[in-house]
């Protein structure tokens, strides 16, 4: 039931950066996240609830303030964004962006002037005054694992849940992007150092040698970093571990 439910998890990723940045991106369902450093194009925020509810779920009536411009009709259906904390480097405490996730979608009940009534239709967390609502993208093809001809080297700088040990079918974040030449499908291998060296050893980890503890693969592209899968683990991978594409 978890690997089901995190496979349907992933996709919906994939729909949300395609439609916010024109990346590539491909599907499997629902609700992973990923990391921008670049504004949400909202076509409206969620300002107010129909029976004073603080994290709105499925059924919940919301109102919605529509951007100038926007025009929406009855039945419409949206996808609703959520704007998380912004997010540094492990390592460098470089900014990297603020994390965006998918808490649910809602349908347009009523309303032709700036603030319109909607419903929930699905909620995958809770729902938040303040989210923001964009049209869904069209789903494109799956793309199973490919290998790159291309060695690119990253680390894995988050999860979404904050876990600390990280196991298959999992969800991470990589500090390599489109600008990179990374793509939808890369295969990632994983590695970290041994604990099993001297204190003095660790103290230049270069020079030391790395063994692999997983694989992921890539499910959605932004600029700077990408959202992967891990599809395999032989022990608890974490925030920090290297993660490098291409021929071995």
């Amino acid at each position: 039931m978890r690997q089901i439910k995190m496979i349907l998890s992933v996709g919906l990723v994939l729909i949300l950066a395609l439609a916010l940045f024109g990346e590539s991106t491909r599907g499997y369902a629902q609700s992973a996240g990923f990391i921008t450093s670049k504004p949400i194009p909202s076509w409206g925020t969620i300002v107010g609830t129909q029976d004073k509810v603080v994290n709105l779920s499925k059924g919940d009536v919301v109102y919605v303030q529509l951007q100038p411009g926007r025009t929406v009709k009855p039945g419409d259906r949206f996808t609703l964004l959520q704007v998380g904390q912004t997010l540094n480097h492990p390592l460098t405490g470089e900014e990297m962006g603020q994390l965006v996730t998918n808490p649910g979608e809602l349908v347009i009940v009523e309303g032709k002037d700036w603030i319109v009534t909607a419903k929930v239709r699905q909620s995958f967390k809770p729902i938040l005054r303040g989210d923001y609502i964009l049209t869904p993208a069209p789903v494109r093809a799956e793309a199973g694992p490919t290998g790159s001809l291309k060695k690119i080297e990253g680390r894995i700088i988050f999860t979404q849940e904050g876990i600390e040990n990280i196991s298959s079918n999992e969800v991470v974040f990589i500090d390599r992007g489109s600008q990179d030449g990374v793509i939808v499908g890369a295969s990632f291998r994983i590695y970290q150092l041994s604990d099993d060296f001297d204190e003095n050893l660790k103290e230049d980890p270069s020079r030391l040698p790395l063994h692999r503890v997983g694989r992921a693969v890539v499910v959605a592209v932004q600029e700077k970093t990408s959202t992967a899968l891990i599809t395999r683990s032989s022990q608890g991978i974490h925030v920090g571990d290297q993660a490098i594409s291409g021929q071995e």
